[in-house]
Parts: C-alpha cells; structure tokens; sequence
C-alpha cells in the first residue's frame, strides 16, 4: 500500500524507519511510542548488539521497503564523525535518487536546538521540511506531520531555500581538523613504525597549518610564490631581470585586482586611474616595445570638453580595455600619454609607428547629449582599420564593449 492512500481499518499502516545515534535512544524511544497513536507504524531497531551480516541486510531491507525514513537529527549525531546511523542515511539518500522529486520519503525530526545550516547531515536533508520535537516528547508539530503523511499531503516547504542554504554552508565555519593518532609500534616493525611517525609529522604539521588564520595562511603561500619565481628565474637570468620578472607580475595582478574592482561595480574611475598609473609604469611603456612587431599602443579616449559624464564613462572603458590588452598581450602594451588630435586612422598610425607598435587602439565620444556614442578602432601602423564599432553612451554598459574588445584582440595572432 502506498503512503497515499487512506487507511481503512483492515489496511497497513504506513510505516516510518527511524534512524538515530545511540546516545539519542531515550528521546527516540518516546517518538517510537508516539508513532502508532498518529496512525503510523514505527520500524525501530533495538538489535545493535546482535551485530552480523544478518543484521546489516535486515537494516538495509527495512529503509528499501519502509514508507518513510526518519531521521533524527541531535548535536549527538553532529559529534558523531562515525556511526552506523550515517550508513542508513546514505542508504536513504541513495533511495530517493530513483523517486519522483514530489514523493515525500525523507522527513527529519530535530530534538534539540540543531540549525538546519550546521547541522553535518547529507544535503538532501536541507531540501525539506524540518520537525522540531524537542526531548522526543510528541507534540502538535509531531502530530501535523503523521497527519499530513497518513493524508498523502505534500510536504511543507523549507525553512531554508537550497541557495539559502548554500550561501548559509559558505559563511558556516568549515569542520575542525583534527589532530592524527600517533602511530603504534608493533614488535618486530620497528623500521614501519618510524616510517609512520615521518608521516604523522607532516600529517600533523598540515593540520596544525590549516588551523592558523586564513590571513596568515595566504601571507605564507605569497612568501612560497615569491620564492619560487625567484628560484626559477635565477636559473635562468640574472637578479636584475628575476626582479623585473616580478615586477611584471605584480603588475599584471594589480591589473586583475582593479579590472575586477569595475566589473563589480565598485569605483570604476578608480579602477580606471589605476589601470593609466600601470601602463606609465609597466616596462617599456613610456618608449614602446622597441623593435617588437607585435606591440600594441593604445591611445587615451577623446571627450566632448566639460562633459563630466562622458569623461567619467570615457575613463572608465579605458580602464577596463586597457587592463584585457594587459591580461591577454602581458609585456606588449604601451600606453599613449596625450589623446589623437584627429580621429582619422593616419593619425593614429602615424603615432603608432613613432612608438615601434603594430597595432593601435583609440577612439572617442562624439555627438551631444542625450545622444553620445563611443566610436572605438584598431588600426594596423600602415592606417588599416581592422575593426571599428561605435556604442551608445547610455544604453551599453563599460563590461559589454571590454568584451567586444577582448574578442576582437583574440582574433588577431600574434607574430
């Protein structure tokens, strides 16, 4: 008989698996006894003690063929990091991946002050609605639900949406590590036995790291990075340039870390004034990648004069182009210190030939409010234009023309 269906009195009652830690027994006992008086039939294991494979298969009979499966949840099962109990409820996870999504199997019951975000259940257990029966003593809250699951009703939503709740598992603290056992020494193994101890040294300094201050922890993998690029590039190159390959990178994160601050709508004409003081400072940006045919220029981005908005929106494109040129051609950017006089491509070639560069970004606002567009061109040294698209000021936003840039950048090879 399914669950649904209204009892009549010679029919089975629905029965309910009930799943606990041992320490829980006494609260489980009265939830137990309470189950037959709401119309339900309680499956209630007692035979532990006999232990075999009997009882193993007995067990895993029993949450295959109940109706439903009652966990229930205590800070007992949170201290738990082992039981038998975490098998039975992998057993009935498992089982509900072959139900329909509406079928109610899995109905938790919370004994004491438990939170759903905390508590170290599997996460099927956060999609539904959670029981408050504090001390195992049967409540109205105890008796809705064998109503409700007699009725075939479907079951109540949950306190906690899934995306509450995963936002709730991010800001939860992660479990503590704990600590390995100390190996023992077995006569006759003498040599394994210091061989464990070598692992247990290092098993224990990991743990003993993973405890330390999150802030501290990146403080020490910066140091390693450090050291590393400091060891491979002093295979290689002398310490003058080790330090310029560092610099480079330091650089390149400063462009990530401000590109990333105007995506997310932060101070974007911040990020924009950090991104120019970088490409003034980045190596070879104030004479040009001499000799490079690869080299790119880009030109700051012309604005009607006394227009604050234009000048802001203007300042703030540039930021985010100039740090995807700086992300996806590192060493080959330089940056024009005055803007073109002239929007024609001539003019811009001709300041990109002045600075060794094969290719030239530049552009500018035109037209007047309410009406203003941003007119953007790559241009090849020899005055070809290679893509040209002009957008509206204000209905496109700073990340969709950094896109169509980065896209079009990634259509040209380089040599």
């Amino acid at each position: 008989m399914s669950a649904a269906d209204p009892q009549t009195p010679d029919s089975p009652r629905p029965t309910v698996f009930l799943s606990y830690a041992k320490e829980d027994r006494a609260a489980v006992q009265l939830i137990r006894d309470a189950l037959p008086l709401f119309g339900l039939e309680a499956w209630y294991d007692e035979s532990d003690l006999l232990g075999g494979d009997a009882w193993d298969q007995k067990i895993r009979r029993q949450i295959r063929e109940c109706d439903f499966f009652m966990p229930v949840i205590s800070a007992q099962t949170d201290a738990r990091r082992e039981g038998y109990f975490r098998r039975e409820w992998r057993l009935a996870v498992e089982r509900t991946l072959d139900m329909a999504d509406d079928t109610v199997f899995l109905v938790p019951v919370v004994i004491d002050d438990t939170t759903e975000t905390h508590a170290r259940v599997p996460d099927a257990f956060r999609t539904v609605q959670w029981v408050r029966v504090p001390g195992g003593q049967p409540n109205a809250a105890l008796e809705a639900l064998c109503r409700r699951l007699i009725a075939g009703e479907p079951q109540a939503a949950p306190s906690a949406t899934p995306a509450k709740v995963r936002r709730a598992k991010r800001r939860a603290p992660p479990p503590r590590r704990e600590f390995p056992a100390f190996p023992r020494e077995e006569p006759g193994q003498r040599a394994r036995f210091w061989a464990h101890v070598v692992g247990w040294l290092f098993q224990s300094g990991w743990v003993a790291f993973l405890r330390l201050p999150k802030l501290l922890r990146v403080l020490v993998y910066l140091w390693l990075a450090v050291l590393l690029l400091q060891r491979c590039s002093s295979s290689h190159h002398q310490g003058p340039v080790a330090s310029t390959q560092l610099q480079k990178v330091a650089q390149l994160a400063r462009v990530a870390r401000a590109l990333k601050q105007s995506e997310a709508g932060g101070s974007t004409a911040e990020a924009a004034k950090i991104l120019a003081q970088l490409a003034k400072q980045s190596p070879g940006a104030t004479h040009g990648a001499s000799g490079s045919r690869a080299s790119w220029l880009v030109i700051p981005f012309t604005v009607p004069p006394g227009n604050v908005r234009a000048r802001n929106f203007a300042r703030t494109v540039f930021g985010q182009v100039y740090g995807q040129l700086a992300l996806m051609r590192p060493g080959e950017v330089v940056q024009s210190a005055t803007a073109l006089t002239s929007p024609a491509a001539s003019a811009a070639a001709a300041q990109g030939r002045a600075d060794h560069s094969r290719y030239i970004l530049y552009g500018g606002i035109r037209g007047h409010a309410p009406k203003l567009s941003l007119a953007l061109r790559i241009a090849s040294a020899n005055a070809l234009v290679l893509w040209a698209q002009s957008y509206p000021v204000a209905r496109t936003s700073p990340a969709r023309i950094a896109a169509d840039v980065a896209s079009e950048i990634a259509k040209i090879k380089k040599d």
